[in-house]
Order: structure tokens, then sequence, then C-alpha cells
């Protein structure tokens, strides 16, 4: 009997992930996880879909009943028990610390760009500012550092450095080669004796971007609010990104900082992801800005858009430069992950919209 009841029990299990899609709600996507869309039977040019079985076997994998619930059990096991991350794009490092994945090759001074590649990269960025300012606009390009190029202490002991050179290393002096406009974050950041980045997120802390914040404007010249010195609140209110790719069940939020900011949206966003922000305040010292950023913008887009009457804030890619009016200020932000992406995503110097972005 007792054989019979374990057989039940085995095979209920092996149909339960399955069998749930029926009545379960559909499986939501983690964080930055992209789930594999639901199988076609024929493709979009009316041909059969050849495809459709692996397509299904990828779809049931990615969308089984209590996937998410089993995910989170699975690596909380394992960081746990052997302090590793079972999430190909997380890396588990000291004290519960967690780093995006994409970041390895910066991390570890190898350079993916070729030399020839950099200084297309660092020419772009100087076409960029001369086209800004021969429409009479100010100009300014900045690098977010990625976490462990700040924090590497708490990074795996198996990930070794390398003596070389990554990208950021071997494309700032182009930048200054090219005379590009450019803003210094990581020496800004790395002079600090605070933490600026979240322990179990891929970004900067509120304050973080705060402090990049009154860095860019001191480097404009322009009148802003100095939030270095504003008071703020802390409360356990940020579920991280890494931690939502790790464990997508998990609810343990970590400290963030919360500033009082005075502009409006000209209409809501649905999140600080969207493609296309845009703020107005009347009583700001400046007048238009155009800011072009990646993720990293999340959190910096408050701290500037209470400096200027009013600012676009886009993650289009490639970079709407044909939007930029006479005596508007464009800061162009991109993380030290995805400097790539200028070589794959030349500016748009014409009048067209760009829909792409990226992470």
């Amino acid at each position: 009997m007792k054989y019979k009841l374990f057989t039940a029990a085995f095979l209920l299990l092996c149909i339960l992930p399955s069998a749930g899609m029926l009545f379960l709600p559909p499986t939501e996507a983690a964080a930055n996880e992209r789930l594999t869309p639901a199988p076609q039977l024929k493709t979009a040019d009316g041909s059969w879909n050849t495809e459709v079985l692996d397509q299904t076997t990828d779809y049931i994998a990615d969308h089984f009943a209590l996937r998410q619930e089993m995910v989170t059990a699975n690596a909380a096991l394992q960081t746990k028990l052997l302090a590793t991350s079972p999430a190909e794009d997380v890396i588990y490092g000291a004290d519960g610390w967690l780093y995006y994945a994409a970041t390895l090759d910066d991390y570890q001074n190898t350079a993916t760009l070729t030399e020839e590649e950099l200084r297309q990269v660092a020419q772009t960025v100087a076409d960029m500012q001369a086209f800004c300012e021969a429409r009479g606009a100010q100009f300014v390009f900045t690098i977010a550092p990625n976490k462990n190029s700040l924090y590497p202490e708490h990074m795996p002991a198996r990930y070794l450095q390398g003596s070389g050179q990554g990208n950021y290393e071997k494309l700032k002096p182009l930048l200054e080669e090219y005379g590009v406009h450019y803003a210094d974050l990581f020496t800004l950041l790395s002079a600090q004796d605070e933490t600026l980045y979240l322990r179990t997120d891929s970004h900067w802390t509120n304050r973080g971007a705060a402090l990049a914040h009154d860095f860019l404007m001191e480097t404009l010249g322009l009148p802003h609010t100095a939030f270095a010195d504003a008071p703020y609140t802390e409360g356990e209110t940020h579920l991280g990104d890494l931690y939502q790719m790790l464990y997508p069940k998990g609810t343990a939020h970590e400290t963030q900082q919360t500033y009082e900011t005075h502009f409006s949206h000209v209409s809501e966003p649905r999140t600080a992801e969207d493609i296309l922000i845009q703020t107005t305040n009347p009583a700001a010292p400046n007048g238009r800005l155009l800011l072009c950023r990646d993720s990293f913008g999340n959190a910096l887009y408050p701290f500037l858009a209470e400096d200027f009457r009013e600012a676009t804030v886009t993650r289009q890619m490639p970079y709407p430069m044909g939007q930029v009016q006479a005596g508007d200020t464009v800061i162009v932000e991109i993380v030290e992950r995805n400097l790539a992406n200028l070589l794959k995503y030349p500016p748009d110097f014409g009048n067209k919209t760009a829909t792409d972005s990226v992470e």
C-alpha cells in the first residue's frame, strides 16, 4: 500500500507543474528575465513553423506552474549551502552581495572591443558633441561604473582580475584625445566613503544618483539643487533587480533613500523604465534637457528633472540627436557594460523616431 501511495505522490508531483498551467495564472517574468513566448504553428510569412516542438519545450520550461516558487527554493538552497548562484545572469558574492554576470569581462580587465572599435566609439561621442554644439546646445557624456568596478571586494575569489585594461580603461584616454566633454563618475564615486550601490541590485542607490547629478551639473557649470547636502529619509523599500532574478518569489527589501522633489511629469510614466519620460518644473533655473540614458537613469533623472523647466528623458536607441534644439542641455549616460552599444546603435542625427532600447 505504501508503495502505491509513494507512486501516486511521485506522479502527482510530476504532473502538477504542467497540469497547473491550465488552472493557475500565467508565470510572470522576474526582473530582467525574458520568458519564451507562446509558440505559433505558422511563421510571419504564413509557412509552417518547423521549430514549433522545440519552441513548445522552451515555453513549457519557462511557464510551468509554480516555476517561480521552485526557482526561488532552489536558489535559496544553493546560495545558503554552496554560496553559489544557480542563475546564469547573477553572481553570488560575499556577504550576500549580488553582481550582474554581464559585467565579468570588465571586472577581469578583458577588452571586448578592439583599438579600432574603441576609436570609433570615441569618434561617435565626439560627433554627437559637435552636432549638439553646432545647434547651440551644451553637451556632456558620462559613463556609469559597473558595480564590481567600484566594489570588487565582495566578488567571489574564483574570478581573477587580469593585469590588462578593459574597454573603459582604454576608452577614457581616447575621449580626452577626441576632445569629448566627459564627466568622470569613476573618480567621483570611488572617492566616497559611503557605499553608493545597492547590495542586491546592479545599480547605484538614490544617494549615488544624487551625487552623480551634482557632479554632472557642476561639470556643465549650471545652477542646480545641491542634493549632496539635501535631507533624505531611508526605508526598506527597494527590491533589487538581481535579487528578483535569483529569488523571483523573494520579498526581502533593502535600504533606499528618498529625496523631496517638486517637478511634475507631463504624463505619469508606467515605470521608470519607460522609453520616453517628460517632466516640467516652471521654477527650475535651466531651460530644456535631453537626457539619453539606460537603466542607470531610472534613479538619476528625477534629480536632473528638478533643475530644468522641461526635460525629455529617453531610452531610445539610436540616440535621437535630431531632437536637439538651440539652448538645450544634452546629457548622454551609458553604463560601462553597455559601451559596445555605441557601435551597435549609431546616433540618429535626423528627425525620425527610434523605439529600440537596451537594459
